[in-house]
């Protein structure tokens, strides 16, 4: 007799399995036909091979599982219990900032030092993202890729109209479009710092977020200042020319801001943003009224951070000079990033050893440039 068991959990089954492997007494088996013993017989050699066939394939599983985590280079601890840790687990995440702490004990490092690599945990790496990207605000702005190598990015270039009528059965030429590329390599950003042993003694999360705000924190803001004024592929690297693509001013009126509003093509105003340093937002911007006596600046009084100028909103960085007084309008989408590589961190104790201290570095790989030249435009004064 064919028994369907598929739908039946492994709990049940082995219930099921004692329940039927426990011997008859005999005064039940007399009452019992033949056929009734052999379809016992069945069901009990039924439910024995589909455990086996499900542990089979279980084991199967957790073999293609490891061989494709190794494949990845994603580390793969294993336990005494053979309870298969992986980069994206809560116990990888512990043992690995345990290693960092110097608390692994010899039975753990044994089974840390069979991983394939020192990868930052997942739970670890989007805390380290989500930091960067709350104290670069660029990171939030550019178009952000997260893909490792140098990459070329294909972006939108000159765009011709359609004709605007069309002779019926007449040849047309293809039109004059253009694409931009933008190869993007990859530079080290990296931040060293160094703490007593003392570390030791911080609990896991503790030394976690120490890590996350010491090292992401710093990383990110050296990045934004690449973003913004690295000289080879920073935004104020960009070719500025009078008129063009920039407003010279003395001191800014509103006459200035309208200026350098009308210098944006109004394809890009959809999207566009304002970008400025908070000293120069509050003490040049911020002052100006329109012609009926209006600001022309509107702040967030909620999240007290930015704003509205003129109807565009308004992203505030510090690391927009203010020596000249910086005042930038663009399509940020058009400026493209790409983190290469995420924060990766490493532990040395002999650097430290007369201080009785560890060093920790953290290194991230990061590359950006602006794909349009004509979606940014800048305001800048001669007096400051």
């Amino acid at each position: 007799m064919k028994f369907d068991l598929t739908n039946k959990s492994t709990e049940e089954l082995l219930e099921r399995q004692e329940l039927l492997a426990v011997e008859i007494p005999q005064e039940t088996r007399d009452a019992m036909t033949e056929d009734e013993i052999e379809e016992r017989a069945d069901e009990l050699a039924a439910i024995k091979a589909e455990l086996e066939a499900r542990k089979a394939a279980a084991a199967e599983m957790e073999q293609k599982a490891e061989e494709v985590a190794l494949e990845q280079g994603e580390p793969i601890i294993e336990s005494e219990d053979r309870k298969m840790y992986d980069i994206n687990t809560a116990e990888y995440r512990d043992m690995w900032i345990r290693n960092l702490q110097g608390n692994l004990n010899e039975e753990e490092k044994r089974a840390y030092s069979s991983s394939s690599t020192n990868a930052v945990p997942t739970l670890v790496s989007d805390k380290f993202f989500e930091k960067m990207k709350k104290l670069a605000p660029m990171l939030s702005e550019i178009t952000l890729l997260r893909i490792a190598g140098n990459i070329k990015f294909v972006a939108e270039g000159t765009r011709n109209p359609a004709d605007s009528k069309h002779t019926e059965n007449s040849a047309n030429s293809p039109a004059a479009d253009t694409t931009v590329y933008v190869q993007l390599g990859g530079f080290e950003f990296l931040k060293i710092i160094q703490i007593s042993r003392t570390a030791k003694l911080m609990s896991i999360d503790a030394f976690e977020g120490w890590l996350v705000n010491m090292l992401a924190g710093d990383i990110a803001r050296a990045i934004d200042n690449y973003i913004i004024n690295d000289g080879t592929n920073g935004i104020a690297a960009l070719t500025w020319t009078t008129s063009t693509n920039q407003i010279v001013a003395a001191n800014y009126g509103y006459g200035n801001v309208c200026d350098l509003i009308a210098l944006l093509p109004a394809a890009y105003d959809a999207e566009a943003k304002f970008l400025v340093n908070k000293k120069t937002l509050y003490t040049k911007i911020a002052q100006i009224v329109d012609s009926v006596g209006n600001p022309i600046f509107v702040p967030d009084t909620v999240t007290g951070v930015g704003g509205r100028l003129m109807g565009y909103p308004v992203v505030v960085d510090d690391y927009v000079v203010s020596s000249n007084g910086s005042l930038y309008l663009g399509r940020w989408t058009d400026v493209v990033g790409n983190l290469s590589e995420d924060i990766h961190v490493d532990a040395d104790e002999s650097a430290g050893f007369t201080a009785n201290s560890t060093m920790y570095r953290g290194v991230a790989v990061f590359g950006s440039k602006p794909a349009k030249t004509d979606a940014i435009v800048r305001l800048v004064s001669t007096t400051d």
